[in-house]
């Protein structure tokens, strides 16, 4: 899978069942919730809402738990046919179990996993379902000893429907926006809270520069308190093996009143690449990140991302 900056962990394996209906509903019903920006209803566990920070459910005394969805502009049988067991195994998952199912129209599986992350051993019901164009992901993360909670969330996410007449805009319940149009790029997609664009609308670009610009806003509130370092660290979670210019140093910036900081960074080595990264905080916690990347040396790429970027606002 490729894709430059973005990283995506999809779980997949081949499926060993028949399909069914995941369920039986024609409709939603009334104890049904419609996940803002989604055409997706679900019966939610009891004491989860609607989260403000992604698109799902959580409980806002358990942190540890949450139903999350997100959308992957990767087809379907790519997502599920991509990783292997011994993938999974070499990320530190377990697979449990994982049977196919219908998803109002759609082919889908339901994926059972087990991982451990911070000391700590997390269980997973996954859902995906899709076409030729995209893979919809539903997240469903508890700890593992919570048994009961894990029923609930499962039942939570078997309750699925998918309303296919529902027109939605994918930008529509984001709490920024910034207008691409500034920089002559296009709009591609949206994954969790992510932004996805290019010059010719498509991912992987095929324009001459190559120039592809993310967006993204932190999940979680959490208090960063070393910045800088933060950023700078950042750089070293990317697919490709980008070193920090330092010639250019790491400069204190300022988007729609947020302060934080932006830096260059290149990859040579038979795929020469430049990225600028920009990082603003909120005080209340989290951040924004955007970062551009572009052949070396494409001024008119490098002064396009800049002018996107300058246009962030939050709504």
């Amino acid at each position: 899978m490729k894709g430059g900056f973005l990283v995506i962990v999809i779980l997949s394996l081949a499926i060993v069942s028949q399909a069914q209906n995941l369920n039986s509903y024609e409709a939603a019903t009334d104890t049904h919730v419609l996940i803002r920006g989604t055409n997706i209803s679900m019966i939610p566990p009891k004491t989860y809402v609607l989260s403000e920070e992604f698109k799902g459910f959580h409980n806002p005394a358990d942190q540890t738990s949450m139903i999350m969805i997100m959308e992957l502009p990767i087809p379907y049988q790519e997502t599920s046919t991509g990783f292997t067991r011994e993938e999974l195994i070499d990320k530190g998952m377990v697979l449990t179990s994982k049977n196919a199912y219908r998803v109002n129209g759609y082919d889908g599986s339901l994926i059972e996993l087990i991982q451990v992350a911070n000391s700590l051993t997390f269980a997973k019901w996954i859902l995906i379902y899709g076409d030729s164009a995209m893979t919809m992901m539903i997240n469903g993360v508890y700890l593992k000893d919570s048994i009961r909670l894990g029923e609930g969330i499962k039942q939570s996410i078997m309750s699925t429907v998918v309303n296919t007449r529902l027109v939605i805009d994918p930008r529509g319940d984001l709490d920024y926006n910034l207008r691409e149009s500034e920089g002559s790029l296009q709009f591609h997609s949206v994954v969790g809270n992510a932004m996805l664009f290019s010059r010719d609308g498509i991912i992987p670009t095929e324009s001459p520069e190559r120039i592809i610009l993310a967006t993204d806003k932190s999940f979680a509130k959490v208090d960063i308190q070393d910045k800088k370092e933060f950023c700078i660290e950042r750089v070293k979670s990317y697919p490709y093996d980008f070193q920090i210019i330092q010639e250019r140093g790491v400069n204190e910036i300022e988007l729609d009143g947020l302060k934080g900081y932006g830096l260059y960074a290149l990859k040579g080595v038979g795929d020469e690449k430049e990225m600028y990264q920009a990082i603003v905080f909120n005080d209340s916690g989290g951040y924004y990140a955007f970062i551009g990347t572009y052949l070396i040396g494409d001024e008119n790429a490098k002064t396009d991302i800049l002018s996107i970027i300058d246009t962030f606002r939050r709504d």
